[in-house]
């Protein structure tokens, strides 16, 4: 009787481990099935592409690099590309019409300075445990909140400045071959610094990703550049930063800065510098660089000297000022001194390209770049001029001539606006509609 009960005991104890096991199994199952379905629920894919003709009619649409507006107008498209502009088109007969009834058509905006691998933060917001999951999901589907957020504000082309290597590639292609919808995407891929400099050293970015290069030596500098043009990487951005006077960060050696930029432009690949004081703008001269990053505090305190002001101008040297992210984490009283170091550059013949830094905490995805547009217009280009800096000539800095203009020949990419933001900045805000290669993405 003794040895039955045990045996009844047994028994149960193994039936339970078993159910126990079957209903961990099923969890799992409903879990993995579970993040699967969202994931391909949540993926934000293209939708079908535009084939054939479509008329957009009765609009003032704002042609070529000049944004001159043509009122009453029309823009054909065929398969995804602009094929006239005009008040007296003839419309083919199979062509779908779509009357914009009296909207303004202007070119998709160009955000020159984004990260899309940060966690999107609010002002004030801090990164808390709870952040985790939200990041994890954001980085295996390629964060389709932020794609979305671009092109619902009107940004159709987007530059990284600054994130994962392999995945920004990765991120790239498959946006750029149209298996996930979003804005065309360039990126620079790792971006070249020290162990000693921004952001290993200031945000702790930790140098064994793949955000990051630190070459110690100019044949290590080519090597790194010359594996990254192999990667196709459409730019590269060095970090060429001392820090404020008290906290000293080690720049990258001339010699090996010197390398890299010869090294990129060897294989055609423009090179981008972020900057701090004078001492790094000068650097960043002497080495070539086509394009600066942010307004440097340097310049902002001290203002800019003539000679150098006159040679980046004569160099070709755009910069990327960044007003969102410094207005925002600047010194309140150096504001107006921001805005006016912009304006001389821009009044020099400097040319001036639109990028909010989105990503940094405060400064959103999407946005940033009508406050970015908003603030240019304020430190005294007209709404035409900061317009242009987000779109032809951001294009012109990203070497195509595919996009960025309302043209014969250039993508539809167009952004449908109620009001006229080349006559008042804070129209941009108005988005109606949005045309990613004709196809509609954004209809509010």
């Amino acid at each position: 009787m003794a040895k039955d009960k045990k045996k009844n005991r047994g028994s149960s104890f193994w039936r339970f481990v078993k159910r126990l096991f079957l209903t961990a199994v099923i969890l799992i199952v409903l879990v993995l099935v579970g993040g699967v379905t969202y994931y391909y629920a949540t993926i934000y894919n293209v939708s079908e592409e535009q084939e054939g003709y479509l008329a957009l009619t009765n609009a003032t649409v704002l042609v070529g690099e000049a944004l001159e507006a043509y009122d009453d107008s029309t823009i054909l498209i065929e398969d995804g590309l602009i094929v006239d502009v005009g008040n007296d088109i003839d419309i083919p007969d199979a062509a779908a019409i779509k009357d914009l009834n009296g909207k303004t058509v202007m070119p998709g905006l160009i955000d020159m300075h984004v990260h899309v691998g940060m966690l999107e933060l609010e002002e004030g917001e801090a990164f808390g445990l709870l952040s985790f999951p939200k990041m994890i999901a954001d980085f295996v589907r390629f964060t389709p909140e932020k794609r979305s957020n671009f092109l619902e504000h009107g940004v159709t082309t987007i530059r990284s400045v600054g994130d994962e290597h392999e995945w920004i590639m990765e991120f790239r292609d498959l946006v750029n071959e149209r298996e996930l919808e979003g804005p065309r995407l360039y990126a620079s891929g790792s971006l070249f610094t020290t162990l000693e400099g921004h952001p290993i050293a200031t945000v702790g970015t930790d140098p064994h990703s793949e955000v990051v290069l630190y070459p110690d030596t100019p044949e290590k500098a080519r090597e790194n550049v010359e594996q990254l043009a192999d990667d196709g990487v459409d730019l590269i951005k060095v970090v060429q930063e001392r820090g404020p006077d008290e906290s000293q960060l080690e720049p990258i050696d001339e010699d090996v800065l010197q390398s890299i930029v010869d090294e990129a432009h060897a294989h055609n690949i423009a090179v981008f510098g972020q900057w701090g004081r004078i001492d790094d703008l000068e650097d960043l001269l002497m080495a070539g660089v086509d394009g600066l990053e942010h307004i440097g505090a340097g310049a902002v305190r001290d203002g800019w000297e003539d000679d150098l002001l006159e040679e980046i101008t004569e160099q070709g040297v755009s910069m990327t000022p960044t007003l969102r992210v410094e207005t925002l984490n600047g010194d309140p009283e150096m504001r107006s001194d921001q805005l006016e170091r912009v304006k001389e550059f821009h009044d020099a013949g400097g040319q001036i390209l639109a990028g909010s830094d989105a990503g940094m905490p405060g400064v959103l995805f999407g946005p940033s770049m009508h406050e970015e547009l908003a603030l240019l217009v304020e430190s005294g280009l007209t709404p035409k001029e900061a317009l242009q800096s987000a779109t032809s000539h951001a294009a012109d800095a990203l070497q195509s001539n595919e996009f960025g203009v309302i043209e014969e020949g250039r993508a539809a990419d167009l952004v449908v606006i109620d009001g006229d933001p080349s006559q008042k900045i804070e129209d941009i805000q108005n988005v109606i509609e949005v045309f990613r290669d004709g196809r509609l993405v954004v209809e509010n």
